[in-house]
């Protein structure tokens, strides 16, 4: 037994990853119950959910509680309690599975799983204590995932292993709840009890398997059913086939086949066995049926029969074209012939380029056949011979072109745009052509709409949009485009209509220069020299205070020729900045020139000071001055002083109602000068007044 159930594990081996890298030992120990009535009894299976739980639970045992709950529809106010094992239910004994073992593999693992040597580990002394200690709680977990596995394909390993019960002494009309716990005498922590509630009228037959179907390939057969469907019912199947047209079948293994080794993300809903057939064009059938948990087989499946198909190995080759006066054409092929047996048919296909969709022309070509006649051909057509075996496998011929005479050019590009950004790169566009035998553009351009176009596309272009560079920094403003489209045999269109573009301007103009000014009676006249660019479009004139924080204003937008403006919009006594720049037609603008400084006076007419006298009094070492002045706006007066053979300078400033002023600052003997002015508000001055004084 041994040695049978080590082969076994090797087997088995990828199970005990799906188990033993679940993280079991976290999980709260409990008992997992189901049961199954049939018309007589009720079966009961459970298992542990931890290995530390199984390890106990195989110690001390199972006690089952019955519970009767309903009798004849009737819920009883005190259910009849009854314990249905006088000992612990435990697994038998190691000696008594010795016979069972020999007849039964799932037998062999639990039994290894339960008493086998190989599962120990032990602590080797001097070694690492820790490491054992995993060791210890591996082996234990991989006895656990075998147990529980065992015990699952089938019902009597269950009974054995102490993990299932049979209740002969239930009745029609009683519902039960059945209660199994773990006898708990040493177990620090508890284990939670698992319980049932069913009685015989919930007995149901077994489903038939859903969704079975099979492919029959060269010598194969897979097979197929939804498991998932009625993974609640089956965790094995039984695969039969039949070579006498269903008259007997066989079981195609020694044991039940599972699905083993499930993913636990994304899981497949169908369970997969492939059968190997010992010969082709024979028919075969198959049906399965379902083993329940509590080893109960299921009704048999829908029947699927086939037969095995020699794939197709060769292939056809199309060997010339004709060409028909009518304008059709005549494909030929040929196949080899030690490849006919294992051929149905041929289709025909086609397509606008060899790389391109393939449609189909025609299908289901006899299997003799070896021309077929095309028509409607368009200017360009790429064909391959598809070979269709019994398999439904099809093998593909090399794509042949078909390509009738043609001299007919493709349409004349329209509808070209284009434009120019400011880093000269040009983005041109048009109208697609849609022939069918279309290849491209050609595109090209001049600085000169009568010059000679220069090609500027290496090959052609199958889009309908072109980029381009050029340079705007050249004396040409504008740029000409010309597109011209090809077909597949190069038959060019007339060209397109010129299209042409404005460069971006991005050198702004040259300034204006100021030749004059004049400011009289209140108004500025000025005059400039104009831009000399040629794409100069006007002269912008602003002015503002001088002294004032105050922004530039426009005062006047003038187109070129005009070179002078007046500006009557002016103060007196006030000093205004002039300058002027050049916009061009892009509306770049020039650098303003240096602003112009202008004063505005009041050149009117002031009427002279009436009167000024002096009065010299040597006695009192003085001299006295009084005038009289009526004109009004006066703000101050000015007193000019000189001795006799000096230039006279501003001697005093007398506020407006001054009238007379004594001068003390004098030397005897001396001839004094002196000039009186007044001063208006708009800055204006009078005439004047002079008096000669001897001291």
């Amino acid at each position: 037994m041994k040695t049978y159930v080590q082969t076994l594990i090797i087997f088995f081996g990828f199970i005990l990853n799906v188990y033993a890298q679940k993280e079991i030992g976290n999980e709260t120990p409990e008992v997992k119950v189901i049961a199954h009535p049939t018309k007589k009894t009720i079966m009961l299976r459970w298992g542990v959910t931890t290995p530390s739980a199984w390890k106990h639970a195989n110690k001390e045992g199972y006690i089952i509680e019955r519970k009767t709950i309903v009798v004849n529809k009737q819920v009883l106010k005190i259910p009849i309690v009854k314990r249905l094992n006088t000992t612990p239910i435990k697994p038998k004994p190691m000696m008594e599975w010795k016979e069972f073992t020999e007849k039964n593999n799932y037998a062999a693992i639990a039994a290894q799983a339960l008493y086998g040597e190989q599962f120990d580990v032990e602590m080797n002394e001097g070694g690492n204590g820790i490491m054992s200690i995993l060791n210890q709680a591996q082996a234990v977990e991989q006895r656990f995932s075998f147990a529980l596995y065992a015990a699952d394909q089938n019902f009597e390993v269950a009974k054995y292993s102490g993990l299932a019960y049979v209740d002969n002494d239930v009745k029609e009309g009683e519902r039960y709840l059945y209660t199994i716990k773990v006898v708990n005498t040493t177990q620090k922590k508890k284990i939670k009890h698992g319980g049932v509630y069913l009685g015989l009228g919930d007995f149901k037959p077994l489903p038939k398997p859903q969704e079975f179907v099979g492919v029959f390939k060269d010598k194969t057969a897979m097979l197929s059913w939804n498991f998932s469907l009625l993974k609640k019912y089956y965790n094995n199947y039984i695969v039969e086939r039949s070579e006498d047209n269903g008259i007997n079948f066989k079981s195609l293994t020694a044991t039940p086949i599972t699905n083993l080794g499930e993913r636990e993300r994304n899981p497949s809903n169908r369970m997969m066995y492939v059968d190997s057939l010992f010969q082709n064009n024979k028919v075969y059938k198959y049906r399965i049926k379902g083993i329940s948990p509590f080893g109960i087989e299921g009704p048999y499946s829908n029947i699927v029969s086939g037969k095995g198909i020699t794939p197709l190995k060769s292939v056809a080759y199309i060997t010339d074209i004709k060409f028909l006066d009518d304008g059709s054409a005549t494909i030929n092929w040929e196949f080899p012939k030690e490849s006919v047996n294992e051929l149905r048919s041929f289709n025909l296909l086609r397509s606008d380029t060899p790389k391109g969709v393939y449609e189909v022309v025609a299908s289901e070509i006899a299997k003799n056949a070896r021309a077929y006649k095309l028509s409607n051909l368009t200017p360009i057509n790429y064909y391959k011979i598809v070979s269709v075996g019994h398999d439904g496998g099809k093998r593909e011929s090399f794509p042949k072109m078909v390509q009738p005479d043609d001299s007919t050019p493709p349409a004349v590009p329209v509808e070209l745009n284009g434009k120019i950004d400011s880093l000269g790169v040009v983005r041109l566009a048009w109208k697609l052509n849609t022939e069918k035998d279309f290849l491209g553009y050609r595109v090209f351009r001049s600085n000169f709409n009568d010059d000679e176009f220069t090609q500027i596309t290496f090959k052609p272009t199958p889009n309908n949009y072109f980029v381009d560079t050029i340079n705007i920094k050249t004396l040409n403003k504008k740029i000409y485009y010309k597109v011209q489209s090809f077909d597949r045999r190069y038959n060019p269109s007339e060209f397109s209509k010129s299209l042409e573009l404005k460069k971006p301007d991005i050198v702004p103009p040259t300034q204006p220069i100021f030749t004059s000014f004049k400011s009289e009676k209140g108004k500025v006249a000025l005059k400039w020299v104009t831009s000399t660019s040629d794409d100069a479009k006007s002269t912008m004139l602003y002015r503002k205070e001088k002294g004032v924080s105050t922004s530039w204003q426009l005062i006047a937008d003038l187109p070129l020729p005009q070179s002078s403006y007046v500006d009557d919009k002016v103060a007196f006594s006030k000093t205004y900045l002039y300058t002027i720049l050049t916009i061009d037609d892009s509306g770049l603008e020039s650098e303003p020139i240096t602003p112009l400084k202008i004063t505005i006076s009041d050149d009117v007419l002031k009427p002279e000071i009436t009167k000024l006298n002096g009065e010299v009094n040597r006695e009192g070492k003085y001299i006295k001055l009084n005038w009289l002045y009526k004109a009004p706006n006066v703000v101050e007066y000015i007193l000019y002083k000189a001795k006799e053979g000096s230039k006279p300078t501003m001697y005093k400033v007398f506020s407006i109602g001054t009238s007379s002023f004594i001068d003390k600052d004098l030397t005897i003997n001396t001839k004094y000068t002196y000039l009186l002015q007044a001063v208006f508000k708009s800055g204006a001055k009078s005439p004047i007044k002079k008096i000669e004084l001897n001291y």
